[in-house]
């Protein structure tokens, strides 16, 4: 072999990042030679007599064969195949042979037959061959690798090989059976034929009398292979033509293509995707097709019109698929239950298809859980949202969330999927001073349960306080707003916790604003003051050396706070105020 030719076929060699990956091109090649089932087995013949331990990897196939005319102007010579315009064959570049000595092999039998020729060739350590026609029929190509191996790496090597097998085979049409050694095994013991040791380290391997399949050092033979599966829950069938596949949702997402159950590429990154990403990365599908190809570098799928097929066959089963999720959101969606996973799903639905551009196509079918557990529609969500202006999530008040739920208002569970759905479903609107986020409060932002104090269960300093308040503000408002102290509870002490809120003057729940469309000084108003909020408390300390200038300074604030009154309110106040403090020094 010449300089220019040992150099391209080591450079073709040397091309498999992964040398186990030999196993992959002969077992292609086994498929495109039409073989009912491919075999692949592992022995071991353990050191013995000062011999090195024989490791021996057969794959062997049950095809077409190969006669003379074949090995010698096919095998033997590069980049050629016999399978160029043939849609049943997968590999059509000529190298998958060339693959075997990726693992760098002691030696290489391959025995074959065709057409009533029979012929046995050795390849050497580089690469030079022996061939020999041998009376011996031979059904399909029989390959064996020797490599000496010490015992203690056997395990581990053969458990890749049985990963890689699995790997690039786990769907294949034909059967696919893997044999591992065993290790209790030695020549002559129990039914194994007899082997008689040499000089020669790989004659314990050389009886032909081994049934064909099982090598006598080989446990039983186990298929790899099966059906297509999908480790999803939820899972739609892809069938068009001759595509047929499962796409579904996933923990994790898997994107995996095979062509007569080789598997092309399979992968979670979206590599293999082109510009189906958006849509299709977060699902999990595999499909198998005789057009899908994969590229030269053998580590992804050729992105050409067979698949772009493949890709619109995935998509145009997505409706029905994202019907069966939005069914099992409202099964699971009820006290006790957890939503959480399949709203996961529906957000990474949503975020990949702009999903909020047809929101209303599901808004009656798609349920979240409120604070009790229990569902609500996502329509009933956007009609409150429309009135509110925000969306309410349950807060840290167990009392005020049951009362606001008791009274018909919307109070969301406050998990993360559901917060995620609401802003991957917001439609921002085309408007440019339209939010580009969607308003999300928890309810205690914009409601409060006080519980209302009459004025004899207030302190004296509070009473005296809040009665000198409204004698400031009833010039001002008449009779049209009620002034009274709540106790908001302990939790709302704070600076954001609310002064003053509205509601019904026989108590329950208050709203922190009106948001109503009738004029503040057409209404009858009952205001709460919290009871607890600093700026109240310095008023109370304030007023016990200065009653009236305490009295103005918390009217103002309350007024401030409420923000609706007017520019007018703000001055007949200050009018007011000034005939009342004209003795206070």
């Amino acid at each position: 072999m010449s300089d220019v030719h040992e150099q391209a076929l080591a450079n073709l060699v040397n091309q498999f990042a992964r040398p186990l990956d030999f196993l992959r091109e002969l077992a292609q090649n086994s498929i495109d030679a039409g073989s009912p089932r491919i075999e692949v087995w592992v022995d071991y013949l353990p050191p013995r007599d000062g011999h090195e331990g024989v490791l021996r990897i057969g794959v062997d196939d049950f095809g077409e064969g190969m006669d003379e005319a074949i090995i010698d102007g096919k095998l033997s010579r590069l980049f050629e195949s016999t399978k160029d315009d043939d849609l049943t064959k997968i590999g059509k570049f000529g190298i998958g042979f060339t693959s075997i000595f990726a693992i760098r092999p002691d030696a290489v039998l391959l025995r074959t037959g065709r057409h009533g020729e029979n012929w046995e060739l050795l390849f050497h350590p580089d690469r030079s061959f022996d061939k020999v026609r041998i009376d011996e029929p031979v059904d399909g190509t029989k390959i064996t690798l020797f490599k000496g191996m010490a015992a203690g790496d056997v395990t581990r090597f053969v458990a890749r090989c049985r990963w890689t097998v699995k790997y690039w085979l786990e769907h294949s049409n034909a059967p696919v059976l893997f044999g591992e050694p065993d290790l209790d095994w030695v020549p002559g013991q129990d039914a194994a034929p007899a082997v008689a040791l040499s000089d020669d380290p790989f004659a314990a391997f050389a009886d032909p009398s081994a049934p064909a399949g099982h090598a006598p050092g080989c446990k039983a033979l186990e298929q790899l292979n099966g059906p297509l599966e999908l480790d999803a829950e939820l899972t739609e069938v892809v069938r068009h033509e001759d595509i047929e596949g499962l796409v579904g949702y996933a923990d994790v997402p898997l994107h995996a293509f095979y062509n007569g159950g080789l598997t092309l590429v399979r992968s979670s990154g979206g590599e293999s995707l082109g510009t189906y990403a958006p849509v299709l990365a977060h699902l999990a599908f595999k499909l198998k097709s005789p057009h899908l190809e994969h590229t030269l570098t053998r580590d992804n799928v050729l992105q050409d019109q067979a698949w772009g097929e493949a890709m619109d066959a995935v998509t145009a089963v997505l409706p029905a698929l994202r019907d069966r999720l939005l069914a099992r959101i409202e099964e699971v969606t009820h006290p006790g239950g957890d939503p959480g996973p399949w709203l996961q799903h529906l957000v990474r639905d949503c975020l990949g298809s702009r999903a909020h551009e047809r929101i209303a196509r599901f808004a009656d079918r798609l349920v979240l859980p409120l604070a009790d557990g229990s569902p609500v529609t996502y329509a009933a969500v956007l009609n409150q949202e429309e009135a509110l202006g925000c969306v309410l999530l349950r807060s840290h008040h167990d009392a005020l969330d049951r009362t606001l739920l008791a009274d018909g208002i919307v109070v969301l569970d406050d998990l993360p999927a559901v917060r995620g759905l609401l802003h991957a479903t917001f439609d921002p609107g085309w408007m440019p001073w339209s939010a580009e986020v969607r308003s999300l409060q928890t309810s205690n932002a914009i409601y409060a349960l006080p519980e209302l104090l009459e004025d004899a269960a207030l302190g004296a300093d509070e009473r005296r306080l809040v009665m000198r308040a409204r004698e400031l503000l009833r010039p001002v408002l008449k009779k049209r707003v009620v002034l009274r102290v709540g106790d908001f509870g302990g939790s709302d002490v704070g600076l954001d916790s609310p002064l003053l809120v509205e509601g019904p003057e026989g108590g329950g729940v208050f709203r922190r604003s009106t948001g109503s469309w009738m004029p503040n000084f057409l209404r009858r108003r009952c205001l709460i003051v919290n009871r607890h909020h600093p700026a109240f408390r310095s008023q109370v300390v304030a007023g016990h050396e200065h009653l009236d200038v305490a009295a103005y300074a918390l009217v103002a604030m309350l007024l401030s706070e409420e923000d609706a009154e007017g520019e007018g309110t703000f001055r007949k106040l200050l009018d007011g105020a000034v005939s009342s403090l004209e003795g206070v020094s």
